[in-house]
């Protein structure tokens, strides 16, 4: 068994492009046989980057820059389909999670493609992905995680899924009828990878149901997981990408120093 060929996807706006920019040394460094494959960048059109500036920062062979979304769909994305004090619920977040799915569906060419965000960090072993993972053709390969947060999350997909699939639903307990959040085996996708027909399915049905650029909720890994999971639970691989040489930071200065570290820098020599 072989690791089938993948093409790197990745999304930014304006203010998360300095992060991916960080970040990209650590990759070429550590995981230099990413530079062998593909690479989508789709940028929001609306928070642009320089195409010349990214050349420059992103120096990948055979890189495609993508405008997301494309100027002939003109979408407004809603702060309401989830409780607007979470992040969840932002209009900006909502967006760039939908081109997740979209995008690798309608330019992805490889049978798998590879989800890296601006926070993942690259440490070591560019060997990293098992060929064995591969054996059952899964939908979805992920970090594995634990729950999914906001809590209604999964009960709007269950609506969805029963209204336009008269499918069974999962229907996750919720922890408590207080709790933020539903407690359950899953995947993150900071670092993970996705069978490309899959998803060109999961964007063909979401855009059906929801209209062009959008998803039944603002989450595109929830959303993949959920599709891959009441289709076949055994469809979703779930590993530990931090023992494949890989991290992630949540906050822009967590990133850097991680980055820093990374490529054994110090703090005051900058990067």
């Amino acid at each position: 068994m072989s690791v089938p060929d993948y093409t790197l996807v990745c999304g930014i706006d304006a203010k998360h492009f300095e992060q991916l920019s960080m970040v990209w040394m650590t990759w070429k460094l550590h995981k230099p046989s990413l530079l062998e494959h593909p690479m989508i960048l789709f940028v929001d059109r609306e928070n642009p980057v320089d195409v010349v500036t990214i050349h420059d920062n992103i120096d990948h062979p055979d890189l495609t820059i993508v405008d997301w979304p494309p100027r002939e769909w003109e979408i407004t994305y809603p702060e309401t389909i989830i409780d607007k004090k979470e992040k969840f619920g932002k209009a900006q977040r909502y967006k760039m999670m939908a081109g997740f799915v979209h995008v690798p569906a309608a330019h992805v060419q490889t049978p798998y493609w590879l989800k890296l965000d601006s926070d993942a960090i690259a440490l070591a072993d560019d060997d990293w992905i098992d060929p064995e993972w591969f054996e059952d053709l899964p939908d979805v390969v992920g970090h594995r995680w634990g729950f999914t947060k906001p809590a209604n999350s999964i009960q709007l997909l269950d609506e969805w899924y029963v209204q336009n699939f008269k499918g069974v639903p999962l229907n996750l307990p919720f922890d408590n009828p207080e709790s933020e959040r539903i407690s359950h085996p899953r995947i993150c996708s900071w670092c993970a990878l996705f069978n490309t027909a899959f998803t060109r399915d999961a964007s063909t049905w979401a855009i059906d149901t929801c209209g062009h650029g959008m998803l039944p909720v603002p989450s595109q890994d929830t959303y993949l997981w959920y599709l891959a999971t009441v289709g076949d639970p055994e469809s979703v691989l779930r590993v530990n990408m931090k023992e494949r040489g890989w991290t992630y930071r949540s906050s822009f200065k967590s990133v850097r120093s991680e980055v820093l570290l990374s490529l054994g820098i110090g703090e005051d020599r900058g990067l």
